[in-house]
């Protein structure tokens, strides 16, 4: 298995597919870059096997078929067997089809997961399995899905096929619909620990490890860029004058830099929430106005407005 860290999860799941009853909807989640869409992925190798071997068999053409697309998946390389429709003259990403029948992979499309992209899914998970037993749909990234898109995926979660397992992947539970969550078999990630981090990182710098939170993923973007670390700190000061400055600073930067400093600043504001120290009203308000910001990015919004719009809602 490719997923380190995690043995608390394995053995749960590993439990789970001894007693043969794995739920039709599970949600994997915790912080980014912990391994939750590698498991995801594994854990639908061995839900797909032929052989019904945990983890999969390896030998299997079921098992052959997704170790290729794992590879697509983690390697960022599978446009090739991407699905799409044409909407209004443009190309609708839909999911990743790959070579395995009975398994989808549905990332957001673009900044968030679409209605479209649910849609076309409802319509796959009620057909018959091909090859194995089962159908998995893999949705990675879920706390993106619009309200419109959650809508849709509820009607499907409520009354899954018996043959069809939903692996729904978050950064967090809180950001989704509670109705959705109710309605999925929960498994939580932690984050790495320093060994496994600094391992994984290739180096060891405590810096990186706390401004990530022992998410690799983050910490691998933040390498490049920990100046974006101190504006965030100046923006979460209680001081007007220095949050008007960072928000000044991160105008002058480029989509790709704002993108990252709003994905630090919803990670502390949902820890803000964790804590009980925001309700859940001004939360679900913010958490609405990063996609709205996240949206408009390319759309030449005014960035330090629109973040010191978050800021006036937390303070």
């Amino acid at each position: 298995m490719r997923l380190k860290n995690q043995e608390r999860v394995k053995d749960f799941l590993d439990k789970l597919y001894s007693s043969k009853r794995i739920p039709n909807a599970m949600l994997f989640y915790g912080p980014p870059g912990v391994g939750k869409t590698v498991c995801a992925l594994e854990f639908s190798k061995g839900l797909l096997c032929l052989e019904e071997a945990p983890w999969g068999c390896g030998e299997c053409p079921s098992c052959h078929h997704m170790e290729h697309i794992t590879e697509l998946i983690l390697g960022g390389d599978w446009e090739s067997i991407s699905s799409f429709e044409e909407a209004n003259g443009k190309k609708v990403f839909l999911y990743l089809s790959g070579e395995h029948p009975d398994f989808v992979f549905v990332p957001p499309d673009g900044t968030s997961l679409k209605i479209d992209q649910v849609r076309s899914v409802k319509e796959f998970a009620y057909r018959k399995p091909a090859l194995s037993k089962r159908k998995v749909i893999l949705m990675d990234d879920v706390h993106l899905m619009t309200k419109e898109s959650a809508n849709a995926l509820l009607k499907v979660l409520e009354e899954p096929p018996e043959d069809t397992h939903f692996v729904l992947v978050s950064e967090g539970k809180e950001a989704l619909l509670p109705t959705i969550t109710s309605r999925t078999y929960q498994v939580e990630f932690s984050p790495l620990d320093r060994e496994s981090f600094y391992e994984l990182l290739g180096e060891e710098s405590e810096d990186l490890y706390k401004a990530s939170r022992g998410s690799l993923a983050l910490a691998r973007e933040l390498k490049e860029k920990k100046d974006i670390v101190k504006i965030l700190e100046d923006f979460l000061s209680s001081d007007p004058a220095k949050v008007y400055r960072a928000a000044q600073e991160m105008e002058k930067r480029d989509i790709e830099d704002k993108l990252l400093f709003l994905r630090l600043l919803e990670d502390r504001i949902r820890e803000t929430f964790l804590r009980k120290e925001l309700d859940y009203d001004r939360f679900e308000m913010m958490m609405r106005r990063f996609e709205e910001i996240r949206a408009g990015l390319r759309r030449g919004l005014r960035f330090s407005l629109s973040v010191f719009s978050l800021y006036s809602i937390w303070r």
